[in-house]
């Protein structure tokens, strides 16, 4: 009983703790690029070569460029050798048909959530299974009052997958239904 009483008397304090944070719908020194509709979003992956993110969903293959929301190439095969879950890849098409990229979402596996300027995603679930989205300058963290200063609650929905881009310059959030896509301003 007493542990009860303690975890509830915990959860009420960290939701006291989160709800302190601005919410903004882009991070200082950020824009919000894109948003883009994807029926059945299953995993999400950054090429390491360029700004392009390779969408996998139940209805094939997608690559989008990050820096305009265009999409530059589109597959239809639902699954096929291209795809191993398992190792959590999967076979490029389009401009980055010749890599295989590292995927994260249904099966498993995680993006970036730290970046070279020393930005960071955080990732809270108050209202589980909701999830929320936090963005942290250099040196902040969201669970730490003294430390939440430049912090943000950029987004919630029921995650797929989020993170960094393997360059630092973009922020994904995936859904099963759509992607929100930011981008670093210089």
């Amino acid at each position: 009983m007493n542990f009860l009483k303690t975890k509830n008397e915990n959860q009420r304090r960290l939701a006291a703790l989160l709800d302190k944070i601005e919410q903004k719908n882009q991070p200082s020194g950020w824009k919000k690029n894109t948003m883009i509709a994807v029926g059945g979003l299953t995993e999400i992956g950054f090429s390491k070569l360029t700004n392009h993110l390779l969408v996998i969903s139940s209805s094939g293959r997608s690559v989008i460029d990050c820096a305009n929301g265009q999409k530059l190439a589109r597959d239809y095969e639902e699954y096929g050798d291209w795809y191993n879950p398992l190792d959590l890849t999967c076979q490029g098409i389009g401009p980055i048909g010749d890599e295989t990229i590292t995927i994260a979402g249904l099966c498993g596996g995680g993006l970036p959530h730290d970046n070279q300027y020393g930005e960071s995603l955080q990732l809270a679930a108050p209202q589980w299974p909701v999830e929320d989205i936090y963005f942290c300058p250099p040196g902040k963290s969201i669970l730490i009052e003294r430390f939440q200063t430049g912090c943000c609650h950029i987004f919630s929905d029921h995650m797929r997958s989020y993170g960094f881009s393997w360059n630092g310059e973009f922020i994904v959030a995936a859904t099963s239904s759509d992607l929100t896509i930011w981008q670093r301003l210089s």
